[in-house]
């Protein structure tokens, strides 16, 4: 019988840009993802559209789904000739249970890959400005599971060896805490060893404690530390307070949520995660079917109005396959938003503004739900495309929900007012607190009226919806 392939993926470290190409190769062309608390649910989006998308869970100190169960998940897919991808946070290999899901496979024939990932205990103290290796510092490293199977939990490991290393990383140590030190302490350790710990490393999150053996159970106590966490100890770890970098990010601290309308990434995204920030483009949509006959445009039309970027994109290739020449076309060529002027830019067209035409001098170009709302009076519609809002990003979206890490909407149009009240209610979120809780911005005067008549209030109006000044609200308020 043929089986699929098992790719037992690391996710990295929790940056979305850290993932290995390879990794995410795996991902794009998976049927079925079973994921990790641990994995940031934003590097879902690169999954396929149509994807199972499985949460497993796994707290430290409890798991959603059984190991057994994972296990026998990931056999039962393969068996039905999917391609599966486990993904993990960080490495597969370093704590990640990959040895037992191997065996596993093997057991029933299913061939498998691993994919390493770059591992917290290294990637998160590096986001604090500290190696784990240093000439002058440290010679040695090793890294050690900080919970164990023992009734209390606690890690179960030679003490005496591990005190004489130079640097130590210890995974989800913060319960442990106390026990770690007072061993550490026991065996030799001195009290003024240099800790660090840091929390959700490489993420918008990303919280850096810092002491020693001797204060760091009372500092983070003060600064209510939880896992997912790395501590790092040993005296490297003094580098924190000049090598610091991640943290004076721009924008570090923010998880925004940019509320979309159309297919496609946005022009905001990359370069808000570029100064910091984490960026969640939702929903997700995808292009169920382009329309490829050239349409025939009446000679009373004195120009063709295009709605989005794919109608410019699906015109030009219509045009193209008809075997005609722009130049045929006796009208001008315009849009409704800044990013279809920009299609229109890349295709050598430059928009026309013409003021005063009548509704049947307009012909109009975009996907259906675009078209839907115009008048009847119109010249002509001509729908390019139909968009379908992707389902298999709802649980993603959820988890982020969930776990509260969104603290600003963006919100680009008035249209994307309307989607942020239908996914709220989707997510099953109280619109009104929720939106109390979080900083909104609206691109233009059109976006904050619609916000107003839903009865909800923008913290910032952009009458310049560009990047910088995005940037500047997103820094300041």
């Amino acid at each position: 019988m043929e089986t699929g392939t098992v790719y037992l993926v690391g996710a990295g470290p929790g940056d979305v840009g850290l993932m290995t190409i390879r990794g995410r190769e795996c991902l794009e062309k998976a049927d079925v993802v079973l994921y990790d608390r641990l994995v940031n649910p934003l590097i879902l989006s690169s999954a396929k559209a149509g994807a199972e998308t499985i949460y497993c869970g796994k707290l430290p100190d409890r798991h959603h789904l059984r190991q057994e169960a994972i296990q026998e998940l990931m056999v039962q897919k393969a068996k039905e000739n999917k391609t599966v991808v486990r993904l993990k946070g960080g490495d597969p290999g370093m704590f990640g249970r990959s040895g037992e899901e191997a065996a596993a496979l093997v057991e029933h024939g299913i061939t498998y890959e691993v994919i390493p990932g770059i591992t917290s205990g290294i990637a998160a103290p590096l986001y604090a400005g500290v190696p784990v290796t240093h000439r002058d510092y440290s010679g040695s490293f090793a890294a050690v599971t900080a919970h164990s199977k023992s009734t209390t939990g606690e890690p179960e490991v030679d003490w005496g060896a591990f005190a004489k290393i130079d640097t130590i990383s210890f995974y989800m140590g913060v319960k442990n805490l106390p026990h770690i030190v007072e061993k550490l302490i026991d065996h030799g350790k001195p009290e003024t060893t240099s800790v660090l710990i840091v929390e959700w490393g490489t993420t918008a999150r990303q919280k850096t404690v810092s002491g020693t053996l001797a204060t760091i159970v009372e500092e983070a106590e003060k600064y209510n530390v939880h896992n997912p966490a790395i501590t790092l100890v040993g005296n490297v770890s003094s580098l924190y307070e000049k090598l610091n970098w991640f943290e004076k990010k721009y924008l570090h601290g923010r998880y925004a949520w940019i509320v979309k309308t159309a297919p496609g990434g946005g022009r905001f995204a990359s370069e808000l995660r570029e100064y910091g920030a984490e960026v969640l483009e939702y929903p997700r949509y995808t292009i169920e079917w382009e329309n490829t006959e050239f349409p025939e445009i009446p000679e009373a039309v004195e120009q063709i109005l295009f709605h989005s970027p794919d109608s410019v994109r699906i015109f030009f290739q219509a045009l193209k396959q008809a075997g005609k020449d722009i130049r045929s076309i006796n009208c001008s060529l315009g849009s409704e938003s800044r990013r279809t002027n920009e299609q229109l830019k890349n295709y050598g067209i430059i928009p026309a503004f013409l003021e005063g035409l009548q509704p049947q001098q307009i012909f109009h170009s975009g996907p259906k739900e675009k078209l839907k709302s115009l008048p009847d009076k119109a010249a002509g519609k001509w729908l390019t495309h139909t968009i379908e809002r992707s389902a298999s990003a709802e649980e993603v979206a959820g988890h982020i929900f969930e776990e509260e890490y969104i603290n600003t909407v963006i919100l680009p149009s008035a249209q994307s007012v309307a989607v942020l009240a239908e996914e709220l209610k989707r997510a099953g979120v109280q619109s009104g607190n929720w939106l109390k809780q979080r900083e909104i911005i609206c691109f233009g005067p059109a976006a904050e009226t619609a916000l107003r008549e839903n009865g909800w209030y923008s913290d910032k109006t952009l009458d310049e919806p560009d990047i910088a000044h995005l940037i500047q609200a997103l820094h300041y308020i």
